[in-house]
């Protein structure tokens, strides 16, 4: 479940498909996975597991798998019957904020959390349809329907880049004039203490 919530992989075509030789450490020991083009619906790409990549590569050990093996090796109707069970004994037979019964929870859906979850990390559409393998941005709609979105400009976003200049030129200019009043101040004081009344 982390692992589908982290990648935003398609389920189960994509993921039935990861080796663990599609698994490698990216400089800072995190993993990257890649979704190799035969095995993808639009195009291949390579995406960090930010959220679980110790806890695959524990998954891994623990399981013993060597690099052509699957790295997950399932029966997907099984783990969907599995997830409903799941999500109905944790949330209930209520409904999610997207309209649908908590009891029909698949592995798909967590493609939509996934979304949901890195869109507003993302700093540019570009690069968010990259990581769930879309052409169309009306694809970053239909998969988070903006839930749990929220306005996120600050007074510094509508700083033009005139008007930011600007305002760093004079705070330049009156930190300057800061440390020379300062030294003038030293000097003063340095001429005070020398003379005697």
């Amino acid at each position: 479940m982390t692992f589908l919530f982290d990648s935003g992989i398609r389920s189960p075509t994509e993921l039935m498909n990861v080796a663990v030789s599609d698994l490698y450490n990216d400089e800072n020991g995190k993993l990257v996975l890649q979704i190799r083009d035969e095995v993808s619906k639009t195009f291949g790409r390579k995406l960090k597991l930010m959220v679980s990549s110790q806890l695959i590569k524990e998954y891994i050990k623990n399981k013993e798998l060597k690099q052509g093996d699957y790295l997950f090796p399932i029966n997907p109707p099984i783990v969907n019957k599995y997830l409903q069970r799941l999500a109905t004994r944790i949330f209930g037979t209520g409904v999610t904020d997207a309209g649908k019964k908590y009891s029909q929870l698949t592995m798909y859906d967590f493609r939509h959390c996934a979304c949901c979850y890195w869109l507003p990390r993302y700093k540019s559409e570009a690069d968010l349809k990259y990581r769930f393998g879309w052409k169309k941005s009306e694809k970053i709609h239909y998969y988070s329907e903006f839930l749990g979105m929220k306005d996120t400009i600050t007074e510094e976003d509508m700083l033009i880049d005139v008007t930011k200049t600007e305002i760093e030129k004079r705070l330049t200019k009156s930190e300057r004039k800061n440390e020379i009043l300062q030294e003038r101040l030293k000097i003063n004081e340095g001429k005070m203490g020398k003379c005697k009344f």
